[in-house]
Formats: C-alpha cells, structure tokens, sequence
C-alpha cells in the first residue's frame, strides 16, 4: 500500500472532506466530461457507461431483499419447500404449512411442474416486478414480500452471501456493507424478553438501565456469541469473488413490546462489539409503521443509551423514509425523525432521509451532516417503488447543494429488480446537469464514508484509483 494514499485518507476523515487522490490530465477531464455529457442523449450507451464504470461500495443494502426471486426459486426447490398457491408464501414442508392452517399448500416442484407459468407468478409476489401493471400499491407489495420467501434463505445464506458478491463484482462494486440477522436467534432473545416490561412511568435512563441489567442476567451474551459466531462463518465461507464483505446488524423496530426491540438492539450491540467483520447496527422495517412511529422516541433514546456502553460500534440508521399518509406517517411524523437520529442516537449515516424538507430544524440538521461529515445514503430506485418519489419533489439535490456527503446505494436489489447501476442512471434523470467529476466524486463517498476503518479505506481508495484509471483509459482510448 502506498504511504502517500494511506495519509490523504486519514487526512480526510480527520477533516471531513472528500477528494479523489489521484492527479488528472486537464485535457483528458474534459474529453471525458464532452463524452459523459453525450452519452445522457443516448440511455443504453449510458447504462453500459456505468454498468463498466468503478462504484466503489454499495453500503445501503439489505442481504434478505437483495437476492433474486429466482435464486430462492432454485435454493426452495433444492431444499423441497412447499407454497400456497393463492398467498405464495413459502413454507418447509407439509407440517409447517398445516402448522399454519395453508391447508392448500404444496411442495413448489409440484407447481411449477403443473403449470410452468406459475413461475412467472412466483417472481411478481416475491418482487415488485409488474406491481403496478397489476394494480399493486408499491409500499405494500413491497414490505409484504419477504415473509413469503424467507424459508428458502434459511441455511442457504453462504450460497447466497456469494451470488451477490458474484453479481456485485460483475458490475464493478468492489465493497458491500450489507445487513444481515438470523431470525432463529432473534426468536429466542425475543422469548427472554417477554419475561421483561417496559414501565411506561418510569424515566427512560432507569428503564434502560434495568432491562440491561436484567438482560445480562438472563445471559444475552450466550446468544449474541452464537450471532457472531454464526456471522463471522458466513463471513468466512462466503465466496467473495474479489469483493470487500462486512455486515451491519440490524433490531427491528415494529414490535410493540419495547422490551423486545431493546433486546434485539442489545443483541446487535453485542455482536458487532465481539465479531470482526460485523462492523455496524441498524433498524429495519418499516419506518411508517404505527409502532415504529409511536416508539421513535424510545427507540432513539435505546441506541443512545447502546452507544454508551459500545462505543466503538459504528450506528446507520433509516431515518425520514417518509411521506405522508404513506402508510401510517402523518405530517407531524416529518418533523423531527433525521433530527433526532442524529442529536439523540448519534447516527454516523443516515438511510434514506427523504423527508429532509419537512424536518421542523431542517437548516440545522443540514449543516450538522455537512460538518460533521455525516453521509447520506441515498436510494433512488427504492423511493420510487416504495414512497412514489419524483424528481421534482426527491431531496437529492437538497443534500448536495448544502454539502452533505451523499452515497447512492442499491437497497433491497432483488425485490425491486434493479441493481446498483441503475441508481447511476436515475441520478442522471434526477440531476440532469450532474457532471462526470461529480458522479466521480459519488463514487468515492462509498468508501469515504463506509464503516471500514483508516487502513481498509485506504487500500480500498488504492483499488478504486486504479480501477478509475484503468477504465477512463479505456474510454480515452475508444
């Protein structure tokens, strides 16, 4: 590794500022500028401009909603799953779909054999695929795919841990920092605490301090071992296909016993400070939830009270995914949710942030972000399916005009049949007048501002220099 690029990254984080470590020819930034400019008139040579283009990281990304439809087809008929064939939802076998009164439910190879345009059918439940076409709201579809294709996931997760790194590298991401859980293990921390209760009276401070206490005597430790251990093998004997892996661990925030969300965070604290290549925590589920909406100031206060205790675990957090009467939000829901994620649990990135317009201090949630370098993770492709976001009303060129570091990140791939690349493709519809340099700039913020620590970044903003020149030569010299 080179000493020179080593002390320009550590240089940057120190300073917050973001500059691409290489020296370029003058005249050859404005060929490549002339030549990115007309490749906007013509959508598939754009497209293949980024699909060959270095990205950097993808660190936005959701492993379970990641994977295509058609890898769990294959992993559910390797493994005999059965499906209902009116709701498809998957199901182990026979017994786990009586279990669950699917008195229809059959194995999936009997379906599909049946009648192979079942298939077709199979895909547009478990993704968005054709949602609208068939008159589908995009918000619910998309949060009521998971349940239905979870059980192909379950003990094929290393499988399916290398097919995306195999179609990361394919589009040129060299680092993915995706989030991972074992519901299994979720499950039982989730039984501990219905022995716990959350007293409404009490101070938040006191209550958290005591589910903590009462926790650590019911022997969380044990179980978040078992998460890292888990993790770190999955880690271990994922094929990588040359890409930089880490996981963030998320808690989800819709269960109405806080005792439970507390335990699931606590978990995921735990396991990040033990596993190496575990480096962050996170929320998922929906944040318009009616629970997720009437615990957010709980919810807040928990990762705060976490990040005491560990403070060396890097926190994301989806923040703002919102608008109004989009699912349970209401307009008074817009007001503050980025702001306290950030002045009350200390996010070091924000997910999402789309309701950044509405947020009551939202002069000062923006200067903050670009002071502190506190990036933005932002998911074009994802607003779009699931808040109907626009071009006209999306808060893209809001962030980038106040100077807070935004990454364009790929969300849940799969379900939303899309990829990283696209999101390059729909910047350049949402910013029309972006330029190569600022797109250039993007691309460095993946690794600028990803959880890996001063001497990853480093080797990775070595390999991503090169990667640059390599391919601006290429098109140099077309």
């Amino acid at each position: 590794m080179k000493i020179k690029t080593a002390l320009i990254v550590l240089m940057s984080s120190l300073t917050q500022t973001v500059e691409f470590p290489i020296t370029n020819n003058p005249t050859n930034d404005q060929k490549l500028e002339a030549h990115f400019q007309k490749l906007k008139q013509d959508p598939t040579a754009l497209r293949s401009f980024f699909w060959q283009m270095p990205k950097g990281g993808d660190i936005h990304h959701h492993f379970i909603g990641s994977v295509y439809a058609e890898d769990y087809i294959e992993m559910a008929l390797k493994d005999g799953l059965w499906i209902d064939p009116v709701s498809y939802q998957l199901y182990f076998d026979q017994t786990d779909a009586l279990a669950k009164n699917a008195k229809h439910a059959l194995p999936l190879c009997q379906l599909l054999a049946e009648d192979p345009t079942e298939r077709d059918h199979v895909i547009d439940h478990w993704s968005v695929r054709n949602h609208k076409e068939n008159s589908r709201d995009g918000h619910h579809w998309f949060f009521a795919t998971f349940q239905k294709f979870l059980p192909a996931a379950a003990g094929n997760e290393v499988a399916l841990l290398s097919e995306l790194c195999r179609a990361a590298a394919a589009e040129n991401v060299q680092y993915l920092e995706t989030m991972v859980e074992i519901p299994s293990i979720l499950e039982r921390v989730a039984k501990i605490a219905e022995g716990a209760v959350w007293e409404s009276d009490e101070s938040p401070d006191t209550q958290l301090q005591d589910l903590y206490s009462y926790f650590e005597k019911e022997d969380i430790d044990q179980w978040a071992g078992y998460n890292a251990e888990v993790m770190e093998h999955w880690h271990k004997t994922t094929d990588k296909h040359g890409i930089q892996l880490k996981f963030q661990t998320p808690a989800f925030r819709i269960f109405p016993n806080l005792a439970t969300v507390f335990a699931h965070l606590m978990l995921a604290f735990k396991t990040a400070d033990l596993a190496e290549n575990v480096i962050g925590v996170n929320f998922v589920a929906p944040e318009d939830h009616q629970v997720s909406l009437a615990n957010y100031r709980a919810h807040m206060a928990m990762i705060r009270f976490l990040k005491v205790k560990f403070p060396n675990v890097n926190i994301s957090l989806h923040a703002g995914e919102l608008v109004a009467y989009k699912g349970d939000a209401r307009e008074q829901d817009l007001t503050y949710h980025i702001d306290e994620a950030l002045t009350v649990a200390g996010a070091q990135r924000i997910g999402h942030g789309v309701d950044i317009q509405s947020e009551t201090r939202k002069d000062q949630v923006l200067t903050l972000m670009k002071s502190k370098g506190i990036a933005v993770e932002i998911n074009l492709g994802s607003n779009q399916v699931i808040l109907e976001s626009t071009p006209e009303d999306h808060p893209l060129s809001t962030y980038l005009a106040a100077g807070v570091p935004v990454c364009l990140s790929s969300d849940d791939a799969g379900i939303l049949r899309s990829d990283l690349t696209h999101q390059y493709e729909l910047l350049v519809k949402y910013m029309p007048d972006i330029s190569y340099a600022q797109v250039k700039e993007l691309v460095l913020n993946n690794i600028e501002y990803s959880f890996l620590n001063t001497l990853e970044k480093a080797r990775e903003i070595e390999k991503l220099t090169e990667a640059f020149d390599n391919f601006e030569l290429r098109v140099l010299t077309k």
